[in-house]
């Protein structure tokens, strides 16, 4: 089985938390793997928890990675050097 690694991870998600992208690779998830969850996280199968319900426990985690990664979680100064922005009203002193 060829094991995904991060290069294949960044490319189907694009920038994401370095977090994410680790347990990504460490499902040791196919390729395959990744595209059909991929494909699950963003199709119309998406909506059926009786669907997610029916996927191996690797794959169910690898839909929970990319789902959070597709949302653009990013936790204040994460792997893309982002921070969240300011609250509206507060200043820096």
């Amino acid at each position: 089985m060829d094991m995904i690694c991060e290069r294949d991870v960044i490319a189907a998600v694009g920038e994401a938390d370095e977090l994410i992208i680790r347990e990504a690779v460490r499902t040791k998830a196919s390729r395959r793997e990744l595209r059909l969850a991929l494909a699950f996280t963003r199709g119309a199968a998406h909506a059926g928890a009786e669907a997610y319900g029916r996927l191996p426990g690797r794959m169910k985690r690898l839909v929970d990675l990319l789902t959070v990664a597709s949302a653009g979680f990013a936790p204040p100064g994460n792997a893309a050097g982002r921070t969240n922005p300011p609250e509206a009203g507060h200043h820096a002193a």
